[in-house]
């Protein structure tokens, strides 16, 4: 009599052969190659797209120009309570920035940075003058800025400080910003 293989390791590899074989068959036939082309590519097209999914975020940016609307946290007598300021941010982070205030300044310069998604802090410097044109001294101007998740407006929290011509600080005084990108 015969003996029976029933060892259970042998009966798999058996039956996993019988099944790599038809796999094999499968995938070399014209169906079979087509739908193995097919699914290479759906692999290739979504690693990328998912490897991205929050490169949306990262990509918006401040480049470009803006106009603020600025107000006056406590305004002193005399002082409008808000006042326009018009934003150009640079790629490489550089900022020019003007205003439609009273007073007579230079454009300001200044920097700009991405200090995470959709958050920036900006630092800009302008010189102040009388109405005679004579130098009255400095202001400094720094900011945090929220970017709105579809990037087309940003809000702002600014702190503005004023020096003299000897360099001596002024005065300090809270702001806050609204800006849309033109």
């Amino acid at each position: 009599m015969k003996a029976q293989n029933t060892d259970p390791y042998t009966v798999m590899e058996s039956n996993s052969g019988r099944v790599f074989q038809y796999a094999k068959r499968v995938a070399l036939s014209t169906p079979g190659r087509f739908l193995l082309a097919v699914a290479v590519m759906i692999s290739l097209v979504s690693i990328p797209l998912l490897s991205r999914a929050d490169a949306p975020n990262e990509e918006k940016t401040l480049t470009g120009n803006w106009l603020v609307t600025a107000t006056r946290l406590t305004p002193l007598p005399g002082q409008a309570p808000t006042f326009l300021s018009l934003n150009t941010y640079f790629e490489d982070g550089n900022l020019l920035v003007e205003n439609n205030t009273a007073n007579i300044t230079s454009t300001a310069r200044g920097n700009w940075q991405r200090i995470g998604p959709r958050q920036f802090t900006q630092s800009f410097f302008f010189f102040r003058f009388d109405a005679a044109r004579s130098y009255l001294g400095t202001a400094r101007v720094t900011s945090t800025i929220t970017l709105s998740a579809d990037g087309s407006e940003f809000q702002s929290d600014i702190v503005s400080q004023i020096y003299d011509a000897s360099g001596n600080l002024l005065s300090t005084a809270g702001l806050s910003g609204v800006a849309h990108r033109l």
